[in-house]
Order: C-alpha cells, then structure tokens, then sequence
C-alpha cells in the first residue's frame, strides 16, 4: 500500500518527499485570485494561512521535485465555490491542470463538469467529502468523469470496503489512515444527535454522551473529545492489506507541523513493515500501541477506539 501525506506550505514539501512519501495532496490559494475577490479559499478547503502554496508557480516546483523522486503529487479541488464567477474559475483550474499534478481531487460536480469541459483526460480522484457509500455512486462518477481513484468517507466499515472494492476491481481507492478523528463528519452527521435517528440510521453519532451536559459548555467539551480521540485505525491494516486495488493509506492534516506529519509518516511506514512479519492480528496490535506511544509521544486510544472493540476486543 501506498502512504499518501500532506503537504502544508513550502517549508515543509522538501522534508515530505524526502522521508519516503508515497503519495503527497497539497492545495494552491492563488493570491491572484484574493487580489481579484477578496478572499483566499474558493477551490481548496484550507485557507491560505493555513496549509495551502499560494502561486501556481511555487505548486509546479512541488510536483516536479515529487515526481523526480518517485512521488506522485495530487492537487485539492475539494471546494464548493460560494460564489459564480465561472470565467475566473476556469481560470483557476486551467492553472491547476498546467502544473500537471498526477491527479485532481475533487469533491463539487459543478467543478468537476468544468475540469471535463478544459480537460478530457487528467486523472480526477472522487473526494472523501462526497460520502460516497455506494455503489451507485461510485458508477456515476466513474462513467460522468472517468475517475481513477475512489477516496472512501470515514464512515465506512471493513465490509462495505471489501465489497465496494470488488465491484469495482479496475479502479483505485484510497483509505484515511491517521487522525481521522470522527467517521460521522461532513454530510452524515445529524447535529441533534436525535434518538429516533440513533435506532435507525447506522451512520449517526452515538458519542454525545460524553461531550453533551448540561453542565459542560458544549464547545469545550467538543474540543477535549477531539483530543481524546484521534483514531488512527492503524489497527484496522490487517483485514484489508488483501485488497489488490485498495491502494493507498492518507495522513490526514495540513494544517498540522511538519514534526506531526513526519512522524505520523514514520508511524504507519513501520506499522506497514511490522505487518508483514507479525504472526498474529494481536501481535500487530500490540506492536502499534506500543509504536503509537513512542512515536507520536502520545497514548493510543485503543480503549475507547471503536476499531480496536468493534473487531479485535468483543
């Protein structure tokens, strides 16, 4: 399997590459662009400040010293524009394709028309960000844009993995790997967490129990979970390295410091290794807990991670 990582600014993409990555996914926020409109974010969900290269030029730098070392180099487009200034988002993506990144990342089919109507043929992975669950779904972007890669949500299960993959055994799909702290975000979250929801619906939040008092001030309470829980589903590794075209593992987090991604890198790198010589699932585990804590510096979740109870622990 492949390790894909984040790319913060131009400070960190040489030390990236260099530590073996895979696969890296980076986003531009032009300042041609938020000297024309104001702002910086209309193609990338980073703002500028935060983890995104801010020319065209600077972008196509990173994707030929990637590609000179073996690593492909994937652009976000995983926006949807807030407002319609369709020349200038044309623009935009025709400066995105000239830096000929191994493949486009995104998530609006109105983006996603206009990349087809510029270019016929550069790659285009389906984003997380579209929940795609489905088999349907994943027909209807490989036949309307030729996709090359499926990026599966969080909220996925090893079965529906399995499966998915199968039905579709001549296109790539991508995995997240690492502080990909909860599967019920982007469109499936319910928000009020209803009861009635809970009983019927499999893919709504059941942790509101631990952050919802009335005693708690909710937004603190949101944040300390966030911190308790930084799944890295690591553990997960050993049901679904079987899968020829489950090809590749994604850190998440641009905006984190570089020391944080190089060495969520090195993690799963060694868990990857350790995986091909442990003799059982519960030797692997044990090795990447004990892993997780030395690398990262900080306790794995294991106890409270639904991987680890949901297959390994019952």
């Amino acid at each position: 399997m492949k390790i894909l990582v984040p790319v913060k600014n131009l400070l960190s993409w040489l030390e990236v590459v260099n530590a073996w990555a895979d696969e890296i996914y980076f986003g531009v926020v032009s300042d041609d662009w938020e000297g024309s409109h104001g702002f910086k974010s209309i193609l990338n969900r980073r703002d500028g400040r935060l983890a995104n290269i801010s020319s065209y030029k600077d972008g196509k730098k990173l994707v030929d010293y990637a590609r000179s070392k073996g690593c492909e180099a994937y652009l976000t487009l995983n926006n949807s524009p807030v407002i319609v200034d369709v020349e200038r988002i044309k623009k935009e993506i025709e400066a995105s394709i000239a830096m000929w990144p191994d493949a486009l990342i995104v998530k609006d089919i109105f983006i996603a028309d206009l990349i087809r109507e510029i270019d016929q043929d550069i790659p285009i992975h389906c984003s997380s960000l579209n929940q795609v669950i489905n088999a349907q779904g994943i027909q209807f972007w490989r036949e309307r844009y030729g996709i090359t890669r499926m990026i599966f949500p969080r909220n996925i299960a090893v079965n529906e993995i399995r499966s998915l993959c199968a039905q579709f055994p001549d296109l790539e799909f991508e995995i997240f790997i690492k502080n990909d702290w909860c599967y019920n975000s982007d469109g499936v979250c319910s928000s009020l967490h209803l009861e009635g929801l809970k009983n019927g619906v499999p893919y709504v939040c059941n942790r509101e129990a631990k952050y919802v008092t009335k005693d708690v001030d909710f937004q603190a309470a949101y944040v300390d979970l966030y911190r308790k829980t930084l799944d890295c589903k690591v553990c997960m590794l050993s049901q679904l390295t079987d899968i020829p075209n489950l090809v590749s593992l994604k850190i998440v987090g641009r905006e984190k410091s570089l020391d944080i991604i190089l060495k969520d890198l090195k993690f799963v790198q060694k868990s990857l290794e350790y995986l091909q010589v442990a003799e059982s699932t519960s030797e692997f585990m044990d090795f990447t807990i004990n892993l997780h804590t030395k690398l990262i510096h900080r306790d794995c979740g294991h106890k409270g991670c639904e991987v680890y109870k949901e297959y390994y622990k019952k």
